[in-house]
């Protein structure tokens, strides 16, 4: 496999982020001075090998940002990534090392995809780096491995002398998986990878990465609003909110008994809940001003406080990551008062029964 290193430094964990922080300057205007805004706010996470992590949160929170470090496309402003116990270093727009074993699928498959080149050109231009080949035997090489990555995604051979345009949206999207096989890479980050395409079609492309998965051993980091999609895919999951981890788990475990009043929140989202425990008043930003820096950065929108009689504590230290007997960690004061509101959660009725369906498809170790 590509990127492989000595036994004797491997890891149990493929991916390991620590203390990733990811600030921003941006500019006010010529005569106003800069500020600084924090994407990502000292993250750590790691995956194991042919396992997945679900990164999920609101537009904004941050886990595109991760993604895009651990891509190289955006340098840290601290903290460290390594690929089995060795650092990743971001130069120049990618990490320098790593070019083969960590790939992407896009969320659009059609702009993600160059127009002007033949589906077999690009299945094989991470193999070729786009450098035209000369030697016969190698060019017959790249041909086998194009037909065959083509079969693994389920199109015929014979279409590698087609376009891009000349495909529906879910084979676009199978040519993206195609490609980003071809170098046989240990990690593939899928950003919103079903998020473009019709609802049946959502289906074939989640079955297809399963799939390829099992036969595979690859490991993917899925950022997804949808969170069945993440319940579906995902053997972990991570909440963000605001550039802080605020849960992460086993799926099903998260899914099924939330440790976070945000987690829940985001659970209301589903299509069917309720949504009668955050119908409950919630208290609104303050005239005072923001937050203190100390503060847990979801205590003006959190409905667990407001059901608790607005304690002080949510307002005068920040909640750390906190195991809860296992691998399941939240950082939340009251995580422990959530199990007397479950019933009235976001997470009841239709949203609980189909995230409950969902994670049940997956393996028991999941």
């Amino acid at each position: 496999m590509a990127g492989s290193v000595d036994p004797e430094l491997a890891t149990p964990e493929l991916l390991t982020i620590d203390d990733l922080t990811v600030r921003y300057r941006t500019s006010r205007g010529m005569r106003r001075p800069s500020s600084e805004v924090v994407a990502v706010d000292r993250v750590s996470l790691s995956i194991e090998q042919g396992r997945t992590l679900g990164l999920v949160g609101a537009t904004g929170s941050g886990k595109s940002t991760i993604a895009q470090v651990v891509m190289g496309m955006v340098a840290p402003s601290a903290g460290s990534i390594r690929m089995r116990g060795l650092e990743l270093t971001a130069s120049r727009g990618r990490h320098s090392g790593a070019t083969d074993v960590i790939q992407v699928v896009m969320q659009d498959p059609f702009s993600s995809l160059d127009p002007r080149m033949r589906v077999g050109s690009i299945v094989a231009e991470p193999l070729t780096k786009g450098r035209p080949v000369v030697s016969r035997a190698k060019r017959a090489e790249i041909n086998r491995r194009v037909n065959e990555l083509l079969g693994l995604v389920g199109l015929r051979a014979s279409r590698a002398r087609n376009y891009p345009h000349e495909f529906s949206g879910g084979q676009r999207q199978r040519i993206a998986i195609a490609r980003a096989l071809a170098p046989r890479p240990d990690l593939i980050v899928l950003d919103e990878p079903t998020s473009a395409l019709d609802v049946s079609v959502r289906a074939q492309i989640l079955t297809l990465l399963k799939k390829l998965q099992d036969e595979l051993r690859v490991t993917y980091l899925v950022i997804s609003h949808d969170l069945v999609t993440v319940a579906y895919l995902a053997s972990d999951v991570a909440v963000m909110h605001l550039g802080r981890i605020v849960e992460k788990g086993p799926t099903r475990q998260l899914f099924t008994r939330p440790r976070h009043p945000y987690t829940l929140e985001l659970l209301a989202s589903i299509p069917g809940a309720s949504g009668s425990f955050l119908a409950q008043p919630r208290p609104v930003r303050s005239a005072a001003g923001p937050l203190p820096a100390t503060a847990c950065r979801y205590a003006h929108r959190c409905a667990l406080r407001a059901r608790l009689g607005s304690p002080d504590l949510c307002t005068e230290a920040d909640p750390q990551l906190t195991p809860d007997g296992g691998q399941h960690q939240a950082a939340c004061h009251f995580s422990d008062k959530l199990d007397a509101f479950t019933h009235e959660a976001a997470v009841s009725g239709d949203a609980r029964r189909r995230t409950e369906t969902v994670t049940a498809s997956r393996p028991p170790d999941a």
